[in-house]
């Protein structure tokens, strides 16, 4: 009986081990074959992060065309993350240093940008106390490079009624700083970026250094000391001329945790196996991180980006397989002796019930005088004993066919030696009476 149960469970094993594979593969294979599309914030249109984005559908379009990325120009980190809370974004670039939403994942670092404050030669201004009284541009009020600003200035003492703010696009900033309409713009943007070059590039304009990196860093971890390498916006003359200590923060790559995992593995790696094209589009593909640099972030990791970076690793069946052809061996071995065992077992019972059915056609014979009802009620009930065995897995197949025919011939047989006894008694009973 329990070697019986074994097969059925191993059967049923078996059978749900093939279901469960063929309809995960069918899944995947749907999935693989049905078009996802991600609209990703990118911020300000030209800015690194929109080139970026825009480099990484290209990229998406050649090599994963199910899985459509739309670049939408945003007005930076604060909206973005707005847009994503209300399910209007499933990715987006933004600022480490601005606040992240509970349900927003990393997806990978993009690139380092720096704060950047560019200021007219003649306007007096050195460092950024020197703003106060002065008028600035800056990004949009939802960006969070709007956010950093802020942040600085506080740090450096200044209210925002010390000074004039604007905000305006950073082509209307460089015609603002040529025109002298504004005195500094200031952006976070990564060293060398083409639209800062192009304001730079008119004339009259220095890029102030901001010196107190580390102290920021006490109040946002996630700012740490960098600076503007010389040369960054020209090499002759150099500009800067030397290199230039400024705040420096990771620009981010995050999506809504809403996103299945395997689109965002997908899209990890787009981002990591078509590194070097992408370069081709923007050189800041270069900076991706690594995944050491993706575990320190402050920003948990997608589950999807996780799994990338987990492809190589065994699992838990390849690193245990000698362990587990063990088991299967023994397990084997064991399913094999109770099948012996049970084999050994029905044959017994098929013994037993045969001699009993013999056993009932002798007590027949040996009956002087036997009752019909009596022989028949016995064979019934030893024949309602074998189907419930059969039933239950007690008795094989081959054995119930064998005790069916023992049963046919020994109840004729019992029927016979009844008819024929009772026959006699009869008779003789006659013979008295005459």
């Amino acid at each position: 009986m329990l070697g019986n149960y074994l097969m059925r469970i191993a059967l049923a094993i078996g059978l749900l081990t093939v279901g469960f594979g063929t309809l995960a593969a069918s899944v995947k294979w749907v999935d693989m074959n049905k078009e996802h599309v991600l609209v990703m914030g990118a911020g300000e249109k030209g800015s690194d992060s929109y080139v970026l984005g825009s480099a990484l559908s290209e990229i998406a379009k050649r090599h994963d065309p199910k899985l459509k990325i739309v670049v939408a120009e945003t007005a930076g980190s604060e909206q973005n993350n707005k847009m994503m809370h209300e399910g209007h974004l499933q990715l987006a670039a933004e600022l480490a240093d601005t606040k992240i939403g509970s349900q927003t994942r990393l997806v990978t670092i993009l690139y380092p940008d720096t704060y950047q404050l560019l200021v007219c030669s003649d306007s007096g201004i050195e460092n950024v106390s020197d703003l106060r009284g002065k008028t600035i541009a800056l990004p949009d009020k939802q960006s969070g490079e709007y956010q950093s600003f802020y942040f600085l200035a506080k740090h450096y003492g200044l209210r925002e009624s010390d000074m004039k703010a604007v905000t305006m696009s950073t082509n209307a900033a460089a015609w603002a700083l040529e025109s002298r309409a504004v005195d500094a713009v200031f952006r976070v943007r990564a060293p060398g970026n083409d639209a800062l070059a192009d304001i730079i590039q008119n004339g009259g304009i220095n890029i102030t250094p901001i010196n107190q990196s580390r102290a920021l860093s006490l109040e946002k971890p996630s700012i740490r000391a960098g600076f503007i390498p010389a040369g960054s916006y020209s090499g002759f003359p150099a500009v800067p001329a030397s290199d230039l200590e400024a705040p420096t923060v990771d620009r981010v790559l995050v999506a809504s945790n809403s996103v299945p995992e395997d689109v965002i593995e997908r899209l990890t790696r787009l981002i990591y196996d078509y590194q070097r094209e992408m370069s081709d589009f923007t050189p800041l593909a270069g900076f991706l991180a690594d995944e050491a640099s993706l575990e320190k972030s402050a920003i948990p990791l997608h589950k999807g980006t996780r799994d990338f970076f987990d492809r190589d690793e065994p699992s838990f069946l390849q690193e245990n397989a000698e362990l587990m052809a063990f088991y299967l061996t023994l397990l084997a071995g064991l399913v094999s002796l109770l099948l012996n065992l049970n084999t050994r077992r029905q044959k017994e019972r098929v013994d037993a019930y045969n001699r009993e059915l013999i056993k009932v056609y002798n007590a027949a014979v040996d009956d002087v005088d036997p009752s019909g009802a009596f022989y028949r009620n016995r064979m019934m009930d030893i024949f309602a004993r074998i189907l419930r065995d059969f039933e239950q897995g007690l008795v094989t197949s081959n054995g119930f066919d064998f005790l069916s025919f023992a049963w046919d011939e020994l109840n004729d047989a019992v029927i016979a030696v009844v008819k024929d006894k009772n026959g006699k008694a009869s008779a003789r009973r006659k013979g008295k009476r005459s």
